[in-house]
């Protein structure tokens, strides 16, 4: 009976082992064919694609350098992309708010009449400067980013915001 018993085991064991090895064979197969689509054979297709996936999205550049042609091209793109300008509220509720919204870094809350008066006594043209190229104020260790951040905005956009903000802020 014993005999029996390790025939049954053995020949049960087996079945198993066969099973679990074809299971195997189709998940590699499953695996080679869902995973990579690029040949074994190019790897320099293969490097640049992960380079392309991987590339940074922008680049840090000092003030006074300038942009790289390929960003000019894109920035073009991106302005021929959009067929109007974003109202002056559109572009603070998108860039300004964060932190004109609050008084944040030192930035006047919009609607602070007592933070405003001083710099709307400057006049327009100079708080339309220093939102498109930004300012840095006297002592102050916080500065207004050119165009608020967002280099995608248009001179007509910022203006557009600033003026937003002025006529809240009366």
């Amino acid at each position: 009976m014993s005999l029996e018993k390790d025939q049954a085991f053995f020949k049960n064991f087996s079945i198993v082992v066969i099973i679990l090895a074809v299971l195997m064979v189709l998940f590699v197969v499953a695996a080679s064919i869902v995973g990579d689509t690029i040949s074994y054979g190019d790897p320099d297709a293969k490097t640049a694609q992960v380079s392309e996936r991987t590339a940074p999205v922008g680049d840090v550049r000092l003030e006074g350098e300038a942009m790289p042609a390929e960003a000019d091209t894109t920035k073009q793109q991106v302005a021929a992309a959009s067929d109007e300008p974003k109202s002056g509220q559109a572009v603070y509720d998108s860039v300004c708010m964060s932190c004109h919204g609050g008084a944040i870094a030192a930035a006047p809350a919009t609607g602070d009449k007592a933070a405003w008066a001083p710099r709307i006594e400057k006049g327009i043209e100079t708080l339309y400067k220093h939102a498109i190229e930004g300012f840095q104020g006297e002592g102050s260790a916080m500065a207004m980013p050119a165009r608020g951040g967002n280099s995608s905005l248009s001179d007509e956009e910022v203006k557009a915001a600033v003026d937003y903000m002025v006529e809240q802020s009366q």
